[in-house]
């Protein structure tokens, strides 16, 4: 090969084949050739990664095309993000990955800012397919976690909630308040008044952990719901589709039996004319 090519950002931000779906790709290649080209964007490689890598392992030499649009954000989320086998938690954070790329990348640059960027929760959560509470959770992933732990939710050796509670600032230790020296003119009223403060700073923390612990189950109903949604979705148009093929089925069959009892008159009338003709003759 002529020339070596790394994986560009973008690129990056998709998880890599693993070995069954990758040898199931080198085997395609090796006996229908490259199908798709390789799109590079400033000498790295923006799109198909995985087929310049198996191309370089059976020594085949790829067929690539310098982008020349104008959104590679846009161009590579649209070309990968829904005909790959992501995970809710994935899908949203590789939008919200792509998306804080794009916009380091426009800053200073006025051609860039001109595109329109997935500015909003609502927006991004669009792109990706997942409920605007997921795609919340990954934008904060994005915002606040290292670099290697956001990598592990993108090719889903974590699920989402699981980092975010890797990143979550540990709970203050809330010391009880000391009792105050008894004094002895007003004992019974110093230790009630002890009391009622420790047991209010209980109730507080108590209600704290109650609010944290619903707030977890919301997020994972939602990752649920939406999933469940998009099946749904998914089943509405396979219906679509059956309705719609049953209906010509009907319609090719009313018209099947119209050509069958054209030609079984036609039949009938032809016999009927040979046995006048027969009984002529006769």
């Amino acid at each position: 090969m002529n020339n070596h090519y790394e994986l560009h950002p973008l690129c990056t931000y998709f998880p890599r084949m693993g070995a069954t779906d990758f040898d199931a790709l080198k085997e395609d290649i090796q006996s229908n050739g490259q199908t798709h080209p390789i799109y590079t964007l400033d000498g790295m490689i923006l799109d198909g990664g995985n087929r310049y890598r198996a191309l370089c392992e059976l020594g085949m030499e790829p067929v690539v095309i310098e982008y020349t649009g104008t959104n590679p954000t846009q161009f590579i989320l649209s070309s990968n993000l829904h005909r790959r086998h992501l995970t809710q938690g994935q899908s949203a954070a590789i939008v919200s990955a792509s998306q804080n790329w794009a916009n380091a990348q426009a800053e200073g640059n006025l051609q860039l800012r001109t595109v329109t960027p997935a500015d909003t929760a609502a927006s991004r959560a669009k792109q990706s397919g997942v409920g605007q509470r997921t795609q919340q959770m990954a934008d904060k992933l994005i915002k606040e976690a290292p670099e290697e732990l956001i990598m592990e939710v993108i090719d889903g050796k974590k699920s989402l909630l699981t980092a975010l509670k890797e990143i979550a600032p540990e709970k203050p230790e809330v010391e009880k308040p000391q009792p105050a020296p008894v004094i002895e003119a007003e004992p019974e009223d110093s230790s009630e008044e002890q009391n009622a403060l420790v047991n209010e700073q209980q109730g507080i923390i108590a209600a704290l952990q109650a609010e944290n612990a619903v707030m977890l189950k919301v997020f994972e109903a939602d990752d649920r719901v939406s999933a469940s949604l998009e099946e749904v979705s998914k089943l509405t148009e396979v219906n679509r589709v059956l309705n719609s093929r049953f209906n010509d089925l009907l319609v090719e069959k009313t018209e099947a039996i119209k050509v069958a009892s054209y030609w079984e008159n036609k039949f009938l009338q032809l016999e009927t004319e040979l046995n006048n003709r027969t009984d002529s003759i006769s």
